[in-house]
C-alpha cells in the first residue's frame, strides 16, 4: 500500500472516530443531562421591572396623608433545600409561622407540571420586627456552619452537612418593595381614593384606583426600572448590595402632591358630620369648606368613608366624593341668588312690601305653598323666614333670560372644574323651554340640581364681592427637577348697587333674628351668615315630590363680615322630620366652633350663653310648593331624573353606552380594559338621582394564570 493511501486512510479513521465522540456528547447533553441542563437554564440570569417609590400626597402643612413604604415579603425555594427540618425550625420560631405550615411549603418540590418548584411565598407584608428577626437569626446560624466548613477536614460527613445547611440557609428570598399606607387612617379617604394592592408594574392600567391617586397617577407613579434577578427564584442579585429604598426609592420617585386641605379642619369636619349622620340615620352627609377669596379647598369630608388600606372590605358606596359625585336639588340655599339679582336690577324699592298670602299663593296655574304662613314682608324677612311666595313675588320681576342668566353667572349648570375625578353636573334648561311655573320653582331652588362644591364656590362669590373662582384642592405637583404650582382661576361677577353687601346682612339674619332659619348655627360673639335648605327628593314613579324623603342643607359663612371660610353642609334623606335648620346648621356651628381659632378668631363658650332652641322652629321646606296635576309638566320635571340602572355582570364597554343613554357619567373603579364586567356599583340600581350623577362601577379583577 503506498504512502499515500496510507495517510488518507489514517485521516478518514481520525474523522470517524471524532464523528462518534461528536455524537455521543450530542447524546449525552441532549438525553443523558437533558434535566441537569434545563435546571442550568431556569436558574439564568433575566431583567424584571420594578417600579421606584410612589410620591407622597402631603395637606397644605406637609403632613403626609398617603405615603409608601418598604415592604418585604418572604419567599423560599422548596426543590433547592435539603434540610427542611432545619430550615422550618429557623423560619417558624422568627416569622411567627406554624412550624407545620412552614414544612408543607417546603416540602412543595415540584409543579404541577413536574418540573421542579423553586419559588414558594411563606408570609407577605412581612412585620419589620419579624423580617429583622429572621435575617438576624439566619446570619447567626450561616456564620456557625460556616466556621465549622472551615474548620473540619475536606470530604468529611461534618463539612458535607455544613455545606448543605449554608446552601439551605441561601434558599431563603427577601423580596422588597413598597406598599401604600395612609397614616391618617380614614382622614380624607372618599378624596385621596387607594392604590391597587399588589399591582405588576408590567401590567397596562394605573396603579391608583379613584380620587386623588387615580386622577394623578402618572404623577405619582414611580419609574419603571429594569433589574436583574433569577429567573426561577425572583431574587434580586443585588439584593444585599443596594438599599431599594435610596437607590430606586430616591432616584426614580414618583412626584409629591400638597393639597389645599388643612388636615386639623378636615379632621373636625369628619369628626362633626359623622356625629350627625349616625344621629339621624342620613343615608350620607358631606361637608366642603373653601376659601373665599382663593378658592382653595379646606376640607372635603364624606359619610360614610372607609379605610384605604383595606378598600375591598368595605362596600363601593362608602368609597363615593359626595361632594362633587353627587348632585342634590338646593332648595332655599339657592333663594339667595335669585333675591340678589332682584337687588343687583335695582327691582326692589326701600322698605317695600309682599304679601305672604298666609301661606298659599296660585303661580302659573299652579299652587304654591310656603312651610308656614306669611303676611307682609319686605325682601329681607323673604330670606330671614325663607319664604317660597316671597321669594316667587320678587323673581318675577325678572325675565326669564335674566334670572337664567344669574344663575349661570354663577357656575351653576356648569362643572367648577375643581381639579379632581367624579365631579357632577346637569345643566339648567334653557330658559326658552321654561313652562309658567319654572321660574317660580327654579327661584327657590326646585327642579334644578348643584353639588357641593358648586354651590360653596357661588357663595363664595356674594362674599368675596364677585369673584367666581375655579375652585382648586391640589395645591402644587413636586417633582425631583420641577414644580408644577395650580393657580385658581378667577372670573368677575359686577355688582351694583352694592347689593352683594345688602344680601350678606340678610343671611347673617337668617342665623340672628328670633324667626330666622337657622338659629342653631349661632356663635356667641361672632357673627354667622347662611342659609338653610330643605328639599324633597322628587319621585318620578309617582309623579311628585316625597314627603319622607329629604335634602337638607347650610351654606354659609363665618364670622359674616369678614369671612374665614365659607361652608357648605349637606345631610341626605336623615330619618324623622328634620330641616335644614336642625340637622345641617348644627354640624356648621360644632365645626366652625371648632375651627376658628386656627384663624384667631376665638368664639365664647360660657354655658349660660349658650342659645336656647325653641321648640317652634322655622322650617325652610320647598318640595310641596308644586300640585302636579298637569302631566306634561309632571315628566318636564321628571326628566331632570334617572333611575340607576342595574350595571352587575355588564360588560364594561355595554356599561359605559347604558350609562349614557341614562346620561349619566361614568367612574371605573378597576381597568375596564376588554370588556371586563361590573361587580359593583353606586349609587345602588333602583334608585332615583338627578342626570348627570356620577356613578362609580366597579371591574372585576383580571384572572390570574395559577402557575405565575
Amino acid at each position: 500500500m503506498d504512502t499515500g493511501r496510507k495517510i488518507y486512510l489514517f485521516f478518514a479513521f481520525v474523522i470517524l472516530v471524532l464523528f462518534f465522540v461528536v455524537i455521543g456528547r450530542f447524546y449525552y447533553l441532549q438525553v443523558v443531562k437533558h434535566a441537569d441542563r434545563m435546571d442550568k437554564i431556569e436558574n439564568s440570569v433575566e431583567f424584571s421591572v420594578v417600579r421606584g417609590k410612589r410620591g407622597t400626597i402631603y395637606d397644605r402643612n406637609g403632613n403626609p396623608l398617603a405615603m409608601s413604604e418598604v415592604k418585604v415579603s418572604i419567599a423560599v425555594d422548596p426543590a433547592g433545600v435539603v434540610n427542611k427540618e432545619f430550615l422550618a425550625d429557623i423560619i417558624s420560631e422568627n416569622l411567627g409561622m406554624n412550624r407545620q405550615e412552614v414544612l408543607e411549603i417546603l416540602r412543595k418540590n415540584k409543579k404541577r407540571n413536574g418540573r421542579s418548584n423553586h419559588y414558594e411565598v411563606l408570609k407577605q407584608d412581612v412585620d419589620y420586627g419579624e423580617y429583622k428577626a429572621l435575617k438576624n437569626a439566619v446570619n447567626e446560624a450561616k456564620n456557625k456552619e460556616s466556621r465549622i466548613s472551615k474548620s473540619v477536614a475536606k470530604g468529611s460527613q461534618e463539612k458535607k452537612q455544613a455545606d448543605e445547611l449554608l446552601s439551605d440557609l441561601n434558599r431563603i428570598i427577601y423580596e422588597k418593595s413598597f406598599k401604600r399606607v395612609y397614616p391618617q387612617g380614614k382622614l380624607l379617604a372618599n378624596v385621596l381614593g387607594f392604590v391597587q394592592a399588589n399591582k405588576n408594574p408590567t401590567e397596562e392600567g394605573p396603579e391608583g384606583l379613584e380620587g386623588i391617586e387615580l386622577r394623578y397617577d402618572s404623577m405619582l407613579a414611580g419609574a419603571k426600572v429594569q433589574v436583574k434577578q433569577n429567573k426561577l427564584t425572583k431574587k434580586r442579585i443585588y439584593e444585599d448590595d443596594i438599599d431599594i429604598e435610596s437607590e430606586i426609592g430616591d432616584s426614580k420617585k414618583g412626584s409629591d402632591i400638597y393639597l389645599t386641605i388643612d388636615s386639623e379642619i378636615q379632621f373636625i369636619a369628619e369628626e362633626e358630620l359623622a356625629k350627625m349622620v349616625e344621629k339621624v340615620h342620613a343615608k350620607w352627609g358631606g361637608v366642603v369648606i373653601m376659601e373665599p377669596y382663593s378658592g382653595k379647598i379646606l376640607a372635603m369630608a364624606n359619610y360614610p368613608t372607609y379605610e384605604p388600606e383595606r378598600y375591598r372590605e368595605y362596600p363601593i358606596e362608602n368609597k363615593r366624593n359626595f361632594a362633587v359625585s353627587d348632585l342634590f336639588e338646593p332648595g332655599s340655599t339657592f333663594k339667595s341668588f335669585s333675591i340678589l339679582a332682584v337687588l343687583n336690577e335695582n327691582l326692589a324699592k326701600p322698605g317695600e312690601l309682599v304679601y305672604g298670602e298666609n301661606g298659599s299663593f296660585i303661580f302659573g296655574k299652579k299652587l304654591v305653598r310656603d312651610s308656614h304662613p306669611n303676611q307682609w314682608m319686605t325682601i329681607r324677612d323673604v330670606v330671614v323666614n325663607s319664604s317660597n311666595i316671597g321669594t316667587i313675588k320678587f323673581a318675577d320681576r325678572l325675565t326669564n333670560e335674566q334670572l337664567y342668566n344669574y344663575f349661570t353667572m354663577f357656575g351653576f349648570g356648569q362643572k367648577s372644574g375643581i381639579n379632581i375625578p367624579g365631579e357632577s353636573n346637569k345643566p339648567i334648561r334653557d330658559y326658552k323651554k321654561w313652562y309658567p311655573i319654572d321660574k317660580g320653582n327654579l327661584s327657590f331652588g326646585q327642579g334644578l340640581s348643584v353639588n357641593m362644591v358648586q354651590l360653596a364656590r357661588a357663595y363664595s362669590a356674594i362674599y368675596n364681592g364677585g369673584v367666581l373662582w375655579k375652585p382648586v384642592l391640589v395645591d402644587k405637583i413636586v417633582g425631583k427637577n420641577s414644580e408644577k404650582v395650580f393657580i385658581p382661576e378667577p372670573r368677575r361677577i359686577n355688582f351694583e348697587y352694592k347689593s352683594d353687601k345688602k344680601i350678606i346682612e340678610m343671611l347673617e339674619g337668617v342665623v340672628s333674628d328670633e324667626h330666622g332659619t337657622a338659629k342653631r348655627a349661632r356663635l356667641k360673639g361672632v357673627e354667622v351668615g347662611g342659609k338653610t335648605g330643605t328639599s324633597q327628593i322628587y319621585d318620578p314613579a309617582l309623579k311628585k315630590y316625597s314627603w319622607n324623603r329629604v335634602v337638607c342643607s347650610f351654606a354659609g359663612a363665618v364670622p359674616n363680615n369678614d369671612p374665614k371660610f365659607v361652608m357648605v353642609v349637606v345631610i341626605d334623606e336623615p330619618k324623622g322630620k328634620e330641616y335644614g335648620g336642625t340637622v345641617a346648621a348644627p354640624v356648621f356651628k360644632e365645626i366652625a366652633e371648632r375651627a376658628l381659632p386656627k384663624f384667631d378668631v376665638f368664639v365664647y363658650k360660657s354655658e349660660k350663653d349658650k342659645d336656647k332652641i325653641p321648640e317652634y322652629v322655622t322650617t325652610d321646606m320647598t318640595g310641596s310648593v308644586i300640585d302636579l296635576d298637569d302631566s306634561e309638566i309632571a315628566s318636564e320635571i321628571g326628566s331632570d331624573y334617572v333611575k340607576i340602572p342595574n350595571f352587575r355582570n355588564v360588560g364594561s364597554n355595554d356599561a359605559l353606552a347604558i350609562a349614557n343613554d341614562k346620561n349619566l357619567e361614568v367612574v371605573f373603579i378597576g381597568n375596564p380594559i376588554n370588556n371586563r364586567k361590573i361587580v359593583g356599583q353606586s349609587p345602588k340600581a333602583g334608585e332615583v338621582v338627578l342626570a348627570g350623577t356620577v356613578v362609580s362601577l366597579d371591574v372585576e379583577e383580571e384572572k390570574k394564570n395559577e402557575n405565575d
